[in-house]
């Protein structure tokens, strides 16, 4: 909830009184009423009905990935003070940082920018009705902070709202409260990146999505789609990455592809599920908890409970179907599967193959 305005300083007994002379006229402007006694403006809150979620038509997901963390406290009467463009209001890696010498800008612009792109995801397509947005990234900085990547992209989205004048948090506030955006807090890793938003999806709606789109850097699409997918055996034309790079130099362009390489891609060649001495110790050292896989997989097929244990199962994933996504209902306790009506293109896939 964000909080009341600081200019709201009436009495108790002051505003009583005012309200017994000034009843609220229903047509007035509910955010700019004047108590004519003190002269005071007060920020109300109307109240305003919030649906329950409905994920009948949603059959996408769509995944922003995290990278940093907006710090400020959005309880705080203070937040909408705090722009999520200040480098000052992020905690940011030394080589995510901006460098005044070199003419480099800080990366939480890119980031805003894959928040931005993820967001437009929920209203500028013509299949904006059927996406789930998951924002993916735990608690990478627990020295520091508590705050996981998820929750600060949020906070950062309402900061964004109120600057450009939203009352209330505006879009994102809504489309959180309608489940629209839904926060995956315990990724640390790219893999998990990819993962845990699937499983999340399945918990959240019923079924497994049926496509499937990435927003992160265009430098690791590769690494999701030639890597990440096949781990999980995610068919690949259901997946998608939108990449959105840093604006880099030519000499920082080189050196990004060379560290991407190095760094990145190699090493989930050799672990493709990131729980040898190299991605394993990077994922301790953003703060991962093996005891959270059990409350990820709770309910879910025992195919998936294997995968979460870094293994692969001998058994098929549900998602490898043909027709996509799975219905999940409870008999009695025990999961029950429903195929889903395979598309056009799945049948047409089959016929011809």
């Amino acid at each position: 909830m964000l909080p009341k305005s600081i200019h709201h300083r009436t009495t108790a007994a002051t505003a009583s009184a005012t309200a017994a002379l000034h009843p609220p006229d229903t047509h007035s402007d509910p955010y700019n009423e004047e108590d004519t006694t003190t002269g005071v403006h007060s920020f109300n809150h109307p109240p305003h009905p919030i649906p329950e979620p409905n994920y009948d038509s949603t059959t996408n997901l769509v995944i922003v990935c995290c990278h940093a963390i907006f710090t400020p406290d959005p309880s705080l009467s203070s937040f909408p003070l705090y722009s999520p463009y200040s480098e000052s209001n992020w905690l940011l890696a030394p080589f995510q940082r901006s460098n005044p010498s070199s003419g480099k800008l800080g990366e939480h612009e890119t980031f805003l920018a894959h928040l931005a792109a993820g967001l437009d995801t929920l209203t500028t397509e013509a299949w904006g009705g059927q996406n789930l947005l998951v924002l993916s990234g735990g608690a990478t900085k627990q020295d520091l902070t508590q705050i996981t990547e998820a929750r600060s992209y949020y906070n950062a989205a309402l900061a964004t709202s109120l600057a450009a004048g939203e009352r209330g948090g505006g879009f994102p506030k809504r489309a959180f409260e309608e489940g629209r955006i839904m926060l995956e807090e315990h990724a640390t890793d790219s893999y998990q990146n990819l993962l845990f938003p699937i499983l999340l999806f399945r918990c959240t709606t019923g079924r497994y999505p049926e496509q499937i789109r990435i927003v992160t850097h265009a430098f690791k699409a590769r690494r999701f789609l030639e890597l990440h997918a096949r781990a999980i055996r995610w068919p690949a034309d259901r997946l998608r990455v939108q990449g959105i790079d840093p604006v880099m130099s030519a000499q920082e362009l080189a050196e990004t592809a060379e560290g991407e390489e190095r760094f990145g891609y190699g090493p989930w060649v050799k672990d493709p599920f990131g729980v040898g001495d190299v991605l394993g110790k990077k994922r301790k050292g953003r703060g991962w908890d093996e005891g959270v896989m059990q409350e990820i997989g709770e309910g879910l097929e025992e195919s998936v409970r294997v995968l979460l244990k870094g293994q692969d199962p001998d058994d098929a994933f549900p998602w490898e179907d043909v027709g996509g996504a799975k219905d999940v209902t409870m008999d009695d306790g025990d999961l029950v599967l429903h195929d889903s009506a395979m598309t056009a293109t799945s049948t047409e896939a089959l016929v011809n193959n």
